[in-house]
């Protein structure tokens, strides 16, 4: 059984205090990467409430705290209590403050692979947390989940993702129209598909 199946399996694991046992807690030199909680309510609104950060997500920013809860339920605990590997709560240490998440949005146990995403509050823009934090995932990635290939989708005009995504020796394999549904609209979205692949 390869490691995927171990971590999303959990008869066969070994029990910690953890809640979901497959999340596993990561840390970097600036942040601690853990499951999230219905805790990082207020500190995922702060994130989710500004419009450039859900600009091409499929849902609007949000307006109140109900919304963060029922987006932390759907996004994170539901996945968790499924078994799932799914995206970490990023904290960062200075402040303890949760500024975004990072973590796998799917895998495929029989490929191998998995693609990845991260978002970071804007206030927390400008110090090269997403390279540092991407760079601590794709290592669990390859050498905790035995993955083979992680995919990483980042927009054409999000120069800065593309830099990071080349200095942590990502490929780009093509670019494509992706079509993002918000409520009853539709956009065409221009997007790169970027690869990296296991040494």
């Amino acid at each position: 059984m390869n490691s995927i199946f171990r971590l999303m399996y959990k008869g066969g694991l070994e029990m910690s205090d953890s809640e979901y046992p497959q999340m596993k807690t990561l840390e970097t030199r600036s942040c601690i990467l853990r499951p999230a909680s219905l805790d990082d309510v207020e500190d995922f609104f702060d994130c989710y409430k500004n419009k450039i950060v859900v600009k091409h997500l499929p849902f609007s920013e949000h307006k109140s705290l109900e919304d963060t809860r029922k987006f932390i339920k759907s996004f994170f605990l539901n996945p968790y209590k499924k078994g799932k590997i799914g995206h970490f709560a990023i904290v960062y240490k200075r402040d303890n403050k949760v500024i975004g998440n990072m973590g796998f949005n799917n895998i495929n146990p029989k490929a191998l692979e998995a693609e990845i995403g991260i978002c970071i509050n804007p206030s927390y823009w400008g110090h090269d947390f997403a390279t540092e934090i991407t760079k601590r995932v794709i290592q669990y990635g390859f050498r905790e989940l035995n993955l083979n290939k992680i995919i990483a989708i980042t927009y054409e005009e999000n120069q800065n993702s593309t830099k990071s995504l080349d200095l942590l020796g990502f490929k780009c394999t093509g670019k494509y129209i992706k079509k993002i549904h918000t409520g009853n609209t539709v956009k065409n979205v221009p997007c790169y598909q970027y690869e990296l692949k296991k040494q």
